[in-house]
């Protein structure tokens, strides 16, 4: 059997997606799994052990002169897609372009949302119903999932690379021997207080050894360049420095994270990572890392969610109210029970 997965984007939700892979090929062990996905994403996207990747260039049409190159890009799929005989085309985005995709893939069945936007739904042989809206992007992958006969799922797949010792090596660090701290999110009210990942990260230091590890594209820089004057060597500033392979290693390898609410929050629980979610002004149940080896910390203020990419009771300038509400202790305390939780759990 031969499937294609649609979700090209954004971060997290391709994250969410990615234990789709290895539940079809689970249930159909000689299935044939593609997957097209926006091109930033596509080395993410070959670690859930997809066949092939169609990739399309989303961010070329930002720019009039590299127009011809985004068309080129996106008819050279489209023309493609017809001629590889999907048996199943699963729509996990949900939009105009992705249904078109759906469309032009000519697959036996294709499978999306009811609720999709942009008239999505109309693409569709089977509409699979859920509220998108109050469900976590998870829990919508695995109602899709039922229409494929794969249902009563014990436990969501988690990725380790086969090769994580080069990525250590190459670093400098040991197995369980650092722990992962993401302080940049595309939101200003997401982001966890700097100082507090800096102290946070000198106490796990002293008390267990373990080194901070900075993770994040080049606009983290500046605010990993901060908490590294803070604190000093207790942590190691990676931001900019990793590819998805790598970030995938780290995180498979790591003895836990501290992050807020982020797409690479989503990729870290997708690698099985450990880890204490601070977050703010978006709702857990719809946001928060998916599984069992996780912790979510929330201040209790009324105002939430409220899904303000500013706070506007704080003072501008300032970390929001909520992510400021939580302190390195509550952190420090929530990483310690997490981690005594998983030991028992091994033990049993």
């Amino acid at each position: 059997m031969k499937f294609l997965i649609i979700k090209p984007s954004s971060l997290g939700d391709v994250a969410c997606a990615m234990p789709v892979v290895a539940l079809i090929k689970k249930r159909y062990p000689d299935a044939r799994v593609d997957w097209l996905v926006n091109k930033e994403y596509a080395g993410l996207v070959m670690a859930s052990g997809v066949d092939r990747v169609f990739s399309i260039d989303r961010r070329a049409w930002k720019k009039i002169s590299s127009w011809p190159r985004a068309l080129f890009n996106y008819l050279g799929v489209a023309v493609k897609l017809p001629f590889q005989h999907y048996d199943y085309t699963i729509d996990l985005q949900g939009l105009l372009r992705s249904g078109i995709f759906t469309a032009l893939s000519n697959a036996k069945t294709a499978i999306g949302f009811a609720d999709g936007r942009e008239c999505s739904p109309i693409f569709y042989d089977v509409k699979v119903v859920v509220n998108r809206k109050l469900t976590h992007s998870t829990l919508c992958n695995l109602a899709v999932l039922k229409e494929l006969g794969i249902e009563n799922v014990e436990e969501w797949p988690s990725f380790v690379p086969k090769d994580t010792a080069a990525t250590l090596e190459k670093f400098g660090l040991e197995k369980k021997g650092y722990f992962i701290a993401v302080p940049v999110t595309r939101w200003k009210s997401k982001n966890w207080v700097p100082e507090f990942i800096a102290e946070t990260g000198m106490k796990l230091k002293e008390k267990h050894g373990w080194r901070g590890v900075l993770l994040g594209g080049d606009d983290a820089k500046g605010v990993c360049a901060a908490i590294s004057e803070i604190a000093g060597d207790a942590f190691l500033d990676l931001s900019g420095k990793t590819d998805w392979a790598q970030f995938l290693a780290l995180s498979a390898e790591a003895v836990c994270a501290v992050t807020p609410d982020t797409g690479p929050m989503h990729v870290m629980a997708a690698a099985g990572t450990p880890m204490i979610a601070v977050m703010g002004p978006t709702d857990p149940r719809r946001h928060g890392p998916y599984g069992s080896c996780s912790k979510v910390l929330q201040s209790k203020r009324r105002c939430l969610p409220c899904y303000h990419r500013d706070c506007v009771l704080g003072e501008e300038g300032k970390p929001s109210l909520c992510m400021s509400d939580i302190t390195p202790d509550t952190v420090l305390e929530a990483v310690e029970k997490l981690l005594e939780e998983l030991n028992t759990k091994e033990n049993k």
